[in-house]
Order: structure tokens, then C-alpha cells, then sequence
């Protein structure tokens, strides 16, 4: 009997395509390897959206080789698109992303194929992405967009992702179908360009009509969206969330800058104003929202008073955390040429001061949440998560999966972050 791991490292879409691949080796009689079994076959997703990303995955190819000498230690992913040579000089084989399409044929084919220079990561076939949840996990992965075309200067997905594309609709509201009858409670719909599903194809279709084909699919899981741009978060789609109840109130949508000069160095197809816009009319529409954003600190050329807008806008907005990152330069985009980087302690100082604005509006929109009643799905660690995504502590233990309607009488902070805890 063979044995395999998979390892994945950053992203949703990562996850879901390594959970999509692991099932089809399961399907040809391959057997996940235990704790402390060995392996014949190590297989690794690798992430390069940063530096100490990339570093990360380096890390972990060596550990899989040392861990496993026997076995073959395969490598694909972003990283392995941008450096293959580092994953080759680890003795690790190289996989390019266009082959991922094919690996139910690559298995049963006598070896792997030998790859030293992968070939375009859009070049194969769209490789699917579906995590089915198991006893400890209640939420599915479903990913329905790949690539990206937006080349902003400071990243290096287009490079590694390709161009974006999409999975048709009737397979995607399979897919639901499919999750919901495995038992997931909730699916989270993931893409790199998540908005962009659609686009590429003619007629260019819209992701509100994807959310109504996936919702009509199948009657029981919830639908949360991965991260979305604020541009593409259309007034149709928030009319939908404000009227469906198993469309999750949670947007997550990055912002980068509140800086005019900023986002358009970046190349960011927005202003301020018009992310303001956005989130003011679905805070408007959606009592209770859940507002996510991603914020970038220490891009070159960024001033104090660049700083000083991005805290100014995100102050004025009705955010409900942020994850905040400093600037890592990635080789071959704009940016790593661009001049001006702040210093290294003013990048720091700057993004301890936005993690620490970012905890204070969680705790505000936690406090918010007293008083309220939410429908919460039970997880793994016996916590309760609302659509709303925040986590409820539940008076007494129940099953993995179980829907419970609690009402929100306070919170607490476990390891400095918020809790709510819930009665029935």
C-alpha cells in the first residue's frame, strides 16, 4: 500500500487544491500516511505572496526531504513557479502548476514527469480546487477562479498564477451540491480574483448570478466569500446578502493604502473615495456586517502623510479588523525597483501602530454583537462561528457541525482576542 502527505502553505486556493489532489490519489488506492508512518510520495504547495512566505516554503521542502529520504518529495505551487531551481538544488522534484490539471493521469503513469524549468502556470488545464470537510472541520472549500490580470505593482501572483480564468458555472454548482451532501455546513467560496469569476468567459457572466446558481444548488450549507476587491463588491451582490440568509454577512475586502498617491503607484483601480463608497452603502444595507480589510505598510515612497491617510480612512470606515502586512519586496514586480523604502523600523512601527487600531475595532464590533441572537455552526475546538464569522463560547459542548441559535451576552479575549459568549 502506498502512502502520501500533502503539505500547503498560504492561501485558501492552496488548501483546496491540495485537498482536491490528495482525493484523487485516494481514488487510486493511495493511503494518507499517519503520524510517524513513512511516505512514499510528499507532495508541497508552496506560497511566494511574500518574502517570509517564500522562506516558509523553502523551509519546508528541506524538512520533507530530511524527513522522508525514501521518498519522492514533489514540489508545485507559487513559490515553485518563481524559484524552481531552489526547490531542485533541495533534491526536490519540480511540478509546475500546469501540470496540476493532470495528476490523476500523471499518478498512474509510470513516474512523474521531470520538469527543470516548470512552463507557464496557465498553460494546463484549470485544476480543481474542493475541500470536502471532515469530523474535526465543518466548512468546505470550493475554488471557482484562478489567475489574475491585475498586476499591481508590489505582487507576484500574475507571474505565478497566470492569467485569471474560471470554472464554469454547472460545475461549480456541482461542486456545491456535492459539499452540501457530503455535510458542510458552510462553503467558502475562494479564487485569487475572486470577483473576476466570469470574466473570461463570452458572454462575460457576473459572480452575483454564480451566488444565486449556488445557493438554488443545494438547500442546506451556508455561502461565505473569501476576499473580495471593493470595486467588484456590486450593489447586486449586496442587495442578495441583505436578502439571503445563508449568504454569510462578512465581506472581507482589501484596501492597501488610504493614500490617493499610493494606490495609484500601486495600481489599484480605486481611490479612496470609492472604497469608502463601497463599504458605507453595505454597512448601510447590512446591519451587523462583518467588514474585513487587508492593509499594505512600507511601500516605497510611502510619506507620513500617505501613512498618515490610510490610518485617517480606515478611522472613518465601519471596519471590522484588519490584517495588516508589511511591505516585502518580491523580484520581477514594479515595485522592487520603485525607490524610496521607508526604513525598516518605520515600516514596523507603522504596522504595529494599524495591528493595534485593527484589534481595537474588533473589540468594537464584538461589544456590537451583545444583546443580538446568531445562528452559529460548531467547530472543531467546540467554539461556536457565526455567518458573521465571529466566535461564540458555547455554554455547554455539542457536536461538530451542530446549528445552534444563541444569544450574545458579553465578551471575553482568549490570548488577546475577542470572544463572544453565548446562552441559550
Amino acid at each position: 500500500m502506498k502512502r502520501y502527505l500533502v503539505a500547503s502553505l498560504g492561501c485558501k486556493v492552496n488548501q483546496a487544491e491540495a485537498a482536491s489532489l490528495a482525493a484523487q490519489m485516494q481514488a487510486q488506492g493511495w493511503q494518507p500516511a499517519g503520524d510517524g508512518e513513512s511516505v512514499d510520495l510528499a507532495l508541497l504547495f508552496t506560497c511566494s505572496v511574500t518574502g517570509v512566505a517564500a522562506r516558509q516554503s523553502r523551509q519546508m521542502a528541506r524538512r520533507l526531504r530530511r524527513a522522508h529520504p525514501q521518498a519522492q518529495v514533489v514540489v508545485t505551487g507559487c513559490d515553485l513557479q518563481a524559484e524552481p531551481q531552489a526547490y531542485a538544488e533541495a533534491g526536490c522534484r519540480v511540478l509546475g502548476r500546469s501540470a496540476l490539471s493532470r495528476w490523476s493521469d500523471i499518478m498512474a503513469g509510470p513516474e512523474l514527469p521531470e520538469q527543470d524549468q516548470p512552463p507557464s502556470p496557465d498553460a494546463g488545464g484549470f485544476c480543481p480546487g474542493v475541500q470536502i470537510p471532515g469530523p474535526e472541520r465543518t466548512r468546505g472549500l470550493l475554488k471557482v477562479q484562478d489567475g489574475c490580470n491585475a498586476h499591481c505593482a508590489y505582487c507576484i501572483v500574475p507571474s505565478t498564477r497566470g492569467r485569471s480564468r474560471s470554472l464554469p458555472l454547472e460545475q461549480a454548482a456541482a461542486s456545491f451540491a456535492e459539499l452540501g451532501d457530503s455535510g458542510a455546513a458552510e462553503v467558502v467560496l475562494t479564487g485569487i480574483h475572486l470577483g473576476r469569476w466570469g470574466w473570461d468567459f463570452s458572454p462575460r457572466q457576473e459572480l452575483a448570478e454564480l451566488l444565486r446558481a449556488l445557493l438554488a444548488a443545494h438547500p442546506a450549507p451556508r455561502l461565505r466569500l473569501s476576499s473580495l476587491e471593493s470595486e467588484e463588491l456590486t450593489q447586486e451582490i449586496i442587495d442578495l446578502a441583505a436578502a439571503e440568509p445563508r449568504l454569510c454577512p462578512h465581506f472581507h475586502l482589501p484596501l492597501q493604502s488610504g493614500s490617493a498617491n499610493l494606490l495609484k503607484a500601486m495600481g489599484r483601480p480605486y481611490g479612496p473615495e470609492d472604497y469608502a463608497r463601497t463599504v458605507q452603502a453595505a454597512a448601510a444595507a447590512m446591519p451587523g456586517l462583518c467588514l474585513g480589510a487587508d492593509v499594505l505598510v512600507g511601500l516605497p515612497g510611502e510619506t507620513e502623510r500617505d501613512f498618515a491617510d490610510t490610518r485617517d480612512l480606515l478611522t472613518s470606515l465601519p471596519i471590522s479588523y484588519l490584517h495588516v502586512f508589511p511591505y516585502s519586496p518580491r523580484p520581477g514586480t514594479r515595485a522592487a525597483d520603485m525607490p524610496g523604502h521607508p526604513a525598516p523600523e518605520v515600516s514596523k512601527e507603522r504596522a504595529a501602530i494599524l495591528r493595534d487600531m485593527g484589534l481595537a475595532k474588533k473589540r468594537a464590533y464584538y461589544q456590537d454583537q451583545v444583546g443580538r441572537t446568531l445562528e452559529v455552526i460548531v467547530e472543531g475546538s467546540g467554539l461556536g462561528r457565526g455567518a458573521n464569522y465571529c466566535l461564540v463560547q458555547l455554554p455547554r459542548a455539542h457536536p461538530t457541525g451542530t446549528r445552534l441559535r444563541v444569544d450574545i451576552t458579553g465578551f471575553a479575549e482568549t490570548d488577546g482576542q475577542p470572544v463572544l459568549r453565548g446562552s441559550f
